[in-house]
């Protein structure tokens, strides 16, 4: 078995999870990992597959192009850079949470914050919300060795009040969909 990674985007309308995830398990693949957004009015979903050796990126490709047709989806196929081995320890995660006043820079403030400190971000979303617009934003993430999430705390309090914006981290608990 093999791994591969699939991301296809387009306009947003019932169905799409349903048309691919139908030509992919007519293929033998099995559905390891998936992320879905709508955005604006478009829909991107990011999926990771388990498949037989046997079948072909360009197969797997073939295989997608009629649904991804009458869907109206781009779709790109490739790989996951995984390495199928176990992990080994898992990096502490935490869940990093911004609100303040919708202006250009926040994601990008905060985001350079985390890779100065060798953050990975594994899932962000951001989205503005209400009357005056108050820009939320949600990050989990993993904690380099030795970081502590009162560290990072302390470390994005510099970048909260530049932006003028409140930032908190916390300790993730168990993952829960």
């Amino acid at each position: 078995m093999r791994e591969l990674a699939i991301t296809a985007v387009g306009s947003d309308r019932p169905g799409i999870v349903a048309g691919m995830t139908d030509a992919l398990l007519a293929l033998g693949a099995n559905l390891l990992d998936c992320r879905a957004a709508l955005l604006r009015g478009s829909f991107a979903i990011v999926m990771a597959i388990e498949l037989p050796d046997t079948i072909s990126d360009a197969r797997v490709q073939a295989a997608l192009a009629a649904p991804a047709d009458a869907l109206g989806l781009r779709v790109w196929v490739g790989d996951t850079h995984g390495d199928n081995e176990p992990e080994a320890a898992q990096p502490e995660r935490c869940i990093v949470s911004v609100y303040g006043a919708d202006h250009p820079g926040i994601v990008s403030a905060v985001t350079r914050a985390l890779a100065e400190r060798h953050v990975n971000i594994v899932d962000l979303s951001s989205r503005s919300v209400g009357s005056p617009p108050v820009y939320v934003l949600g990050i989990e993430a993993e904690l380099p060795s030795g970081m502590s999430v009162a560290a990072l705390s302390s470390a994005l309090q510099p970048v909260a009040s530049a932006q003028d914006i409140n930032v908190s981290v916390e300790a993730a608990a168990d993952e829960v969909i």
